[in-house]
């Protein structure tokens, strides 16, 4: 069973084996990103002639399509890889893939485990040369996939507070804060989970770092809660 792996990265394995060479090439790689995220609904040829040769010749193009596709059925071993004709969608039965793991957990509303699916952004470091409209796919598959973690941190992190484990809720609010450290919210939620946790100085430590990172990146203050929570913690 092939298996793709799209956050933090993009990497084709089998079972234990990390694939190299042709099969991994990046134009091969980038039509199985692709149809990963659009499913069972699948893609048609030409979005993705769009997606990764925008400047080619559409005949040409659909020519090296076809030719890709051939050669990564061939390659893995297997013709039913890709099913349909003019829409592809990835046969389940030969490749799975975290992104369909990780709409799956969502789906069942289990929170944790789709933040364990998640090993950093989405097609982390990859690019397609010449292919801007792939690159701009990326980026908004990217805050996407970003949004629905942060979104199941959010909701981590409450049902912990709110079950009064105070521990868990500082792991899952420091997971939020990672990934978006300039969160007002987010860092006073933060703040108020290691005062709760009986960590003063942690706490005043993350919005002194929260701050510096509003000025550096924004050259803005602080969310006025913060401020006047963080004047509280200090006179208790």
């Amino acid at each position: 069973m092939l298996r793709l792996r799209t956050f933090g990265g993009l990497s084709l394995s089998r079972g234990e084996e990390n694939l190299t060479g042709a099969v991994t090439q990046r134009r091969r790689l980038a039509i199985l990103a692709l149809l990963a995220v659009a499913g069972e609904s699948g893609m048609s040829r030409d979005k993705l002639v769009a997606y990764l040769w925008p400047e080619s010749d559409a005949e040409r193009a659909r020519h090296v399509l076809n030719q890709l596709l051939y050669a990564q059925r061939r390659q893995v071993g297997d013709d039913s890889l890709f099913l349909g004709r003019k829409t592809l969608r990835l046969n389940a039965a030969v490749i799975t893939t975290d992104v369909d793991d990780l709409t799956g957990t969502l789906a069942r509303g289990d929170r944790a485990e789709a933040v364990a699916l998640y090993r950093g952004p989405f097609l982390d470091g990859f690019f397609v040369k010449d292919a801007g409209e792939f690159e701009r796919w990326v980026e908004a598959q990217r805050s996407r996939y970003a949004r629905q973690l942060l979104d199941a941190l959010v909701a981590l992190a409450a049902a912990a507070a709110a079950a009064g484990d105070s521990r868990a809720a500082v792991g899952w609010w420091r997971r939020a804060a990672e990934l978006d450290p300039l969160d007002a919210t987010i860092a006073l939620e933060l703040v108020r989970a290691l005062a709760a946790a009986g960590d003063r100085p942690g706490a005043l430590r993350h919005a002194r770092q929260h701050a510096e990172a509003l000025d550096a990146e924004l050259g803005v203050p602080p969310d006025l809660r913060l401020t006047d929570l963080v004047e509280a913690l200090r006179r208790a």
